[in-house]
């Protein structure tokens, strides 16, 4: 049987992320908001809007919410609870793994700097453990 290796910045033997239920709530769109931003402050990821827009079919355009619409916020949203560990895989770097469990390539940053024991963060090498934590967005 041939074992592959997984994808680039894919977690390897980690610990499970424990789910965290939230209740079903409300958020009023207040001036400046977009799901974006909302996704960000109520689900742990801006790449996550589409969620939000799934649970409220009454908007019909993602790009104009008028302010005082009340979404409903997914129930049941998973968030890591905790930091993981990470093996670098062949033709990993900081940004692709960022980009992989962010999907932010730009926190890389967020990455080296719970790593102290990266020198540079240009060189990673295979098989070497990095720590990702649960909340880098930066």
């Amino acid at each position: 049987m041939l074992e592959m290796a997984p994808p680039p910045g894919v977690p390897v033997a980690l610990a499970p992320a424990s789910p965290v239920v939230a209740p079903t709530h409300t958020v009023t769109v207040e001036a400046g908001d977009s799901l974006w931003s909302l996704a960000v402050q109520h689900l742990g990821r801006g790449a996550r809007w589409h969620e939000l827009l799934a649970a409220n079919p009454a908007v019909t355009d993602p790009n104009r919410i008028a302010v005082g619409t009340q979404l409903v916020v997914p129930e049941n949203t998973l968030r890591l609870t905790s930091d993981v560990k990470i093996a670098v895989q062949r033709g990993d770097t900081l940004s692709k793994i960022a980009q992989a469990q962010y999907r932010r390539a730009a926190n890389w940053r967020c990455i080296a700097a719970a790593n102290p024991q990266i020198q540079d963060a240009n060189r990673i090498f295979e098989g070497q453990e990095l720590l990702l934590p649960a909340n880098c967005q930066k």
